[in-house]
């Protein structure tokens, strides 16, 4: 039998003592936050304030949703006519899409979502942000796509439960962009200055059912990557979530603990496995690469995946609930220290709009760079292959390739934009 793999240590935030503690108690949940993206990026969130009796109503709607045969569940895929380019694959305010995505050899399903968006910011669609050739491919109104307000009648209270949990999400992430900011020694609302308008992030229920049979290696609920977001905040259902040994894990140094990524394994340094166990009650906050391109690096982007469970475990299968969070499409994301301390940029400075909007043919982004981004997160090539972990994971040597390929107009570079 494979050694189970050990658990990671996660520093907890309380968003309470944050919000209304003493100046002591919220010096003590910034300092957390920062000593733990600093080291391993990511915390536990305890106290959101967010009611279980939400959580759990949720997730179980959810498990209804997915329990559906597959054909009915399939039906709430994309419309006809819909070419979901941006993050998320939901456009309108309100809406949801049905994603089947990861299987096994067999046909049996390993991971599967359902992606959800109910915002209460009101769109002004006369407003350029919304109306622009960007903003069309990020954003729709309800009545173009009427479909994506069409829930199942089989699952009733599932849209309901999934709005509640929506807004729930929204006002924890006000909070938690203030928390970030403080963090990085920013202006308390830098980050809820840039996210004024309607969100094109989704809350994504994932669902990943037992499994009968042990996959391929090449094969797991989720595969080995890291976020490209802001940050992520997951909750998920606690029944079998640490027994079944397939829930979420980080990839740390052996020795040390420490978040590293692929270059590590390169560099010939002990690597391993941990598991991410999650108080009762709590969340996992992790960063993506756009708060590491913002902090220059002083919050890491963690690499995780989902590991595969023990075959046959009674426990029903794992719900989880994540919310992807970021500010608007046009924020620019550069080094926010690196002009007044002098250092030296690690990425080139991108847009929130050319970091998510991957299939996108607007001439506006660079979709070569936005393909290698692709590469070095480790999930989706435009052939729709894994990239294993480390080839390669250092963004900014990707870039630097990229830039050399421009300056010598070669066109043997290795990668092409998105289809």
């Amino acid at each position: 039998m494979a050694r189970a793999a050990p658990t990671a240590q996660i520093e907890q935030v309380s968003i309470a003592k944050f919000r209304t503690g003493s100046a002591a108690e919220r010096d003590a949940q910034v300092a957390a936050l920062r000593r733990a993206f600093a080291r391993q990026g990511m915390v536990s969130l305890v106290d959101t304030g967010v009611a279980q009796e939400t959580i759990d109503e949720t997730i179980a709607k959810s498990r209804d949703f997915f329990a559906l045969p597959q054909a009915r569940k399939e039906h709430f895929g994309s419309p006809p006519g819909y070419p979901p380019r941006s993050f998320g694959a939901i456009t309108s305010p309100r809406g949801k899409h049905y994603h089947l995505q990861q299987q096994d050899e067999e046909g049996n399903i390993l991971n599967e979502w359902l992606q959800t968006r109910n915002t209460s910011v009101q769109v002004d669609w006369s407003d350029p942000y919304y109306s622009c050739p960007e903003g069309q491919e990020l954003y729709s109104s309800e009545a173009k796509h009427p479909e994506q307000q069409v829930w199942p009648e089989e699952v009733s209270g599932l849209q309901d439960a999934i709005a509640t949990y929506y807004g729930a999400m929204e006002e924890l992430s006000k909070v938690m962009y203030e928390l970030f900011a403080v963090a990085l020694e920013l202006e308390p609302n830098f980050f809820l200055k840039l996210a004024q308008r309607a969100p094109i992030w989704p809350v994504t229920i994932a669902h990943y059912p037992p499994q009968t049979r042990t996959p391929s290696e090449d094969r797991a609920r989720i595969q080995p990557h890291w976020d490209r977001t802001l940050f992520a905040m997951i909750t998920t259902s606690d029944v079998g979530d640490e027994e079944s040994g397939g829930g979420l894990q980080i990839l740390v140094d052996s020795e040390t603990g420490e978040g590293v990524d692929g270059r590590a394994k390169l560099e010939g340094r002990s690597v391993e496995w941990q598991n991410v166990v999650r108080p009762a009650g709590a969340y996992v906050v992790n960063v993506g690469e756009m708060m590491s391109r913002w902090s220059n690096g002083r919050m890491r982007h963690v690499v995780h995946r989902v590991a595969n469970p023990v075959v046959n475990h009674t426990d029903p299968g794992r719900v989880s609930l994540m919310a992807y969070v970021l500010t608007d499409y046009d924020a620019v994301v550069e080094c926010l220290h690196c002009t007044a301390d002098g250092s030296e940029p690690m990425y080139e400075p991108t847009w929130v709009g050319e970091m998510m909007n991957w299939g996108s043919k607007l001439s506006i982004y660079n979709h070569t760079k936005q393909e290698m981004m692709r590469q070095a997160q480790g999930l989706y090539l435009a052939n729709g292959t894994q990239t294993a972990l480390g080839e390669p994971t250092d963004v900014k040597s990707v870039e630097a390739s990229m830039m050399r390929c421009q300056k010598d107009d070669s066109s043997s570079c290795g990668l092409t934009a998105s289809s």
